[in-house]
């Protein structure tokens, strides 16, 4: 996705409240009668003010990301709830293959966040990986090969005959 188009899904630079803003407010106020909490009890634990609170469920402001670990965390909300799933991909163990379960399971046996780090790219460039592109490139390269072969083979074909010494009859 160009950076343009997802800019313009965020609603970035655009007055508030925008489509992005309201969704997000919609859904921290949704979380937040689903915990029971008010507005004042919400802004307490998240140390802002009440009004502050009713701005951000209104899309009338936007939420820093210390405040937005907090609400995930005091809604008991993955991050992700609060974004419109045309931001982000959400796999379910339904839409997961039996191969794609598997790799999950491996990954989370990685004792090492590094090491997990590590596996991720190696996926990502797995994933990437083209043999069509990389056959092709090789097809090519062995031509331009040939095509050199064949420039040198009749350089020394020509220089041979400069150099052969004539043998008088």
């Amino acid at each position: 996705m160009a950076i343009d188009n997802f800019l313009d899904l965020l609603a970035y630079g655009k007055p508030r409240p925008n489509k992005f803003t309201i969704f997000m407010g919609n859904q921290i106020k949704k979380a937040r009668l689903e915990s029971g909490l008010s507005q004042e009890e919400l802004a307490a634990r998240i140390y802002k003010r009440r009004a502050t609170v009713s701005d951000i469920e209104n899309g009338k402001g936007e939420v820093d990301t210390s405040t937005f670990a907090l609400l995930s965390h005091i809604l008991d909300k993955p991050l992700g709830y609060f974004y419109p799933r045309y931001l982000y991909q959400e796999i379910t163990q339904e839409d997961l293959t039996p191969l794609e379960n598997e790799l999950l399971i491996n990954f989370r046996e990685i004792w090492d966040e590094h090491l997990q780090s590590v596996a991720i790219n190696q996926v990502k460039s797995l994933s990437e990986f083209n043999p069509i592109e990389t056959l092709q490139e090789s097809l090519d390269l062995t031509k331009s090969e040939k095509e050199i072969d064949d420039d040198l083979q009749t350089l020394f074909e020509k220089r041979h005959k400069k150099t052969k010494p004539k043998i008088d009859k």
